[in-house]
């Protein structure tokens, strides 16, 4: 699945770490348990900086939510930088 997400990163930086995306998310990381929640995560991606639209978010977040409403935040990394 090639994202925008990962066009728009990759037009800007070669060399991309994908600590430093985990990092940030460890900020939002209330339980230091390595999930996010989807909600605040959909927020984060269509409000700021870079804004993506629902389709793209709906696209990105498939198949990583769990029943309680959390993202693996290191999984999902993996998976917008491929």
């Amino acid at each position: 699945m090639f994202l925008p997400i990962y066009q728009a990163l990759s037009k800007e930086q070669k060399d991309i770490n994908p600590e430093e995306f985990i990092e940030g998310f460890r900020v939002f990381d209330k339980d230091s348990n390595g999930f996010i929640s989807a909600a605040e995560l959909r927020h984060l991606l269509t409000a700021l900086g870079e804004r993506l639209r629902e389709d793209e978010v709906d696209q990105l977040l498939a198949g990583m939510e769990n029943g309680q409403g959390l993202v693996p935040y290191e999984a999902f990394v993996q998976r917008i930088l491929g």
